[in-house]
């Protein structure tokens, strides 16, 4: 997490001098800042996925990065919001008990990766189109053995044993693409599709699914969610659900990287190629803020596996 922090310092210094060169119209366009924590401590279990951070920056300067190129537009009169983001995702056994090497267990995995991002939402035909690459590396490098044992700590609980096994280094280079099309709107409900690809280096696999969304919010496909200085929409409160089903090709979190083959990945035929997954949770907002709390339950990754459940708190900022 230090390392993702210090990444979030680097871009902060370069802000000011970044927008002091910006000229109209850019300064119309909506800035936002978003911290999310994952962690399976809220469903009260320390397995498996067990802990992620996502720091997100949305700038409009990030548009003229190269990457920019390579991300799609959901058409000519979409608003497009440009960002960047550091991630570091935490993977454990069953059990953190055991300082032994587990064949038919989750290995433990530690994954960091930088991604350029566009969120492209064309209000006209009820479309969000979300395209992402991901830079990064798998291993001890991504410093997820020194995080758990760091909080365990903090929290005076039992060390996790077995980090020596986790799969060892290996870069990340995915690409990400997302469509979320309308198919019913009103004031205080909608409904819409979910399609997403995933195509590289550490995920490659296909997810279908459907969303809703209920309560006092502003259109889905009308901006990113907060409306910096509204006057109208200043306060929303909703909850909303999902629910997707994903046909894995290639997971390197369980079966080790593309180009550094491990003892102590999963072999092929024990990964499970259909995964369901289902999510809800409530946002709060007002003005320029917004706070979110989202549970999710996942169906078995792998032969004896089990169901598996984390929470998610999030909260943005535009400015």
């Amino acid at each position: 997490m230090r390392s993702l922090f210090l990444f979030l310092l680097l871009i902060s210094f370069g802000i000011k001098s970044q927008t002091d060169s910006i000229q109209k119209p850019w300064d119309k366009t909506n800035r936002y800042f978003s911290f999310n924590y994952d962690n399976d401590f809220f469903s009260a279990t320390d397995r498996y996925y067990t802990q992620g951070v996502y720091i997100d920056l949305i700038l409009p300067i990030f548009s003229k990065s190269p990457v920019s190129k390579i991300l799609i537009k959901a058409g000519k009169n979409s608003q497009n919001y440009f960002g960047l983001a550091a991630r570091q995702d935490c993977f454990t056994p069953g059990s953190i008990r055991y300082d032994t090497l587990n064949y038919l267990d989750r290995p433990y995995a530690a994954t960091m990766y930088l991604s350029q991002y566009l969120i492209s939402i064309n209000t006209e035909k009820k479309r969000r189109l979300n395209s992402k690459l991901d830079l990064g590396i798998i291993g001890p490098c991504a410093s997820c053995e020194e995080e758990q044992k760091g909080i365990h700590r903090a929290l005076v609980n039992i060390q996790p044993l077995g980090w020596e096994n986790q799969l060892s280094t290996d870069y990340i280079l995915t690409y990400n693409l997302g469509i979320e099309q309308g198919l019913f709107t009103s004031k205080y409900f909608e409904a819409m599709a979910l399609g997403d690809l995933r195509v590289g280096t550490i995920y490659d696999d296909i997810s279908l699914g459907l969303m809703i969304r209920t309560g006092f919010m502003a259109g889905y496909f009308k901006q990113l969610g907060i409306i910096k200085n509204a006057t109208k929409n200043k306060f929303q409160c909703y909850v909303f659900a999902k629910g997707k089903t994903k046909f894995v090709g290639y997971n390197a979190t369980m079966q080790g990287g593309l180009f550094d083959k491990d003892i102590h990945s999963l072999p092929d035929a024990s990964i499970n190629r259909y995964v369901l997954q289902g999510t809800y949770g409530i946002v709060v907002a007002y003005k320029r803020f917004s706070a979110e709390y989202t549970k999710v339950v996942q169906s078995p990754e792998f032969d004896r596996g089990r169901y598996h459940g984390w929470g998610r708190c999030a909260l943005t900022f535009c400015f």
